[in-house]
């Protein structure tokens, strides 16, 4: 199954003079099914380096990205698999 990842641009949100909010959504789909949606926020003052809130952003998508594919390489292990045929076999009904 193929990972893909779209990010899109979700709101900008006045705070005070001089600082906003901006937030992107993460989406992972896996083939076709949607995975993963989440928002990242992030605040910018006037002045800010967009490189640098770019690169932040990055970072914690990275993050998220990271920890699911950790979690679906547990999920699709035949050792989950047969511990599941185990715990099935040993209960008594």
């Amino acid at each position: 199954m193929a990972l893909t990842a779209t990010v899109a641009k979700k709101s900008v949100v006045y705070v005070q003079p001089k600082l906003h909010n901006v937030t992107f959504n993460l989406t992972l789909k896996e083939d076709t099914t949607e995975v993963l949606s989440k928002d990242f926020s992030i605040q910018f003052f006037q002045g800010d380096s967009p490189s640098a809130k770019v690169a932040k952003v990055i970072e914690d998508m990275q993050v998220q990205i990271n920890q699911y594919k950790s979690a679906k390489a547990i999920f699709d292990n035949a050792t989950l698999d047969t511990a599941v045929t185990s715990i099935q076999s040993g209960l008594s009904l």
